[in-house]
């Protein structure tokens, strides 16, 4: 099926409209690649008419299976490693002082005293990820005045479809071995057929929510830690510009900001300082 220049212009102005997604003249192929699939499934004759049906804005369900193609959700658990290494051993002993300070207020807030955002969340592995490492560290009352209910995991994206699946909390055998280490997926997880269930007490620390980064996120409230890793690489400046902004309002005082390895924010905010531990850098609030 031929794209035209015009179907190709008309598709990535509709898609960066509304997920912020920039694609260049070069990326023609995201297009024919990931989108022909949904043209043949709607029945549409050309990407012409599945721009006109997506303008139409009758179809919600089309609107979330273009969503769900065109944007990159390659993720696994304990992606990286270093950067989950990093909030173990240098921001989760933080974490827990600024909680025994916040237990310590005459009116402590009920619920949890500290909050996390992964704003980027895809199919679940990241902020699973981060729930097993809270409590592993503080199960068991392994740390004094510490117990797994004073964390709160906000787990978002753009994609009803990759939503689902997280909210699931089911996986195929091999995103399991890709990635859990064998004590967590013995303790973490139980196998069901050639699928692994996360356990409650792990999906239990977590909220996902649907936000779409170019707009407004301000009305998520605060947090101490926001992880938004391989996602800020996919805007524009002003986008990227909007977002980190937005972020360094969200954050409370001296908290931290974790991106992906091939991000940066020279040039684009001076609101964060960066802070090397080892082969990661965390971004804290000035």
């Amino acid at each position: 099926m031929d794209l035209t220049d015009s179907d190709f212009n008309n598709l990535r102005e509709y898609i960066q409209g509304i997920i912020g997604l920039s694609i260049s003249d070069d990326k023609r192929y995201l297009i024919t690649q990931r989108l022909e699939p949904i043209v043949q499934a709607c029945k549409c004759k050309s990407y012409a008419e599945l721009y006109f049906k997506l303008k139409e804005k009758s179809d919600p369900e089309l609107n979330d299976r273009m969503i769900a193609a065109i944007t990159t959700n390659e993720t696994s658990f304990f992606r990286d490693n270093h950067p989950f290494e990093s909030f173990r051993e240098k921001i989760l002993p933080i974490i827990f002082e600024k909680i025994r300070e916040r237990k310590k207020k005459l009116y402590a807030r009920r619920g949890p005293k500290v909050n996390i955002w992964c704003a980027a969340a895809s199919t679940g592995q990241e902020p699973y990820s981060l729930s097993m490492i809270i409590l592993d560290a503080v199960g068991n009352n392994r740390v004094p005045d510490i117990a797994p209910e004073d964390f709160s995991i906000i787990a978002s994206d753009i994609s009803s479809q990759v939503l689902s699946k997280a909210i699931s909390g089911r996986f195929e055998q091999m995103e399991i071995t890709r990635g859990v280490p064998e004590n967590y997926r013995e303790r973490f997880f139980t196998r069901d057929g050639n699928n692994w269930i996360v356990s409650e007490e792990v999906q239990k620390l977590i909220e996902f929510r649907r936000v779409n980064l170019i707009e407004s996120f301000l009305f998520l409230g605060s947090f101490d830690v926001i992880f938004c890793r391989n996602v800020l690489i996919y805007f524009d400046i002003n986008t990227r510009i909007s977002i980190l902004d937005q972020f360094h309002q969200l954050l409370n005082h001296d908290g931290f900001l974790f991106l992906g390895a091939s991000e940066n924010i020279f040039g684009v905010s001076d609101k964060f300082e960066s802070n090397h531990f080892g082969r990661t850098i965390i971004y804290k609030k000035k």
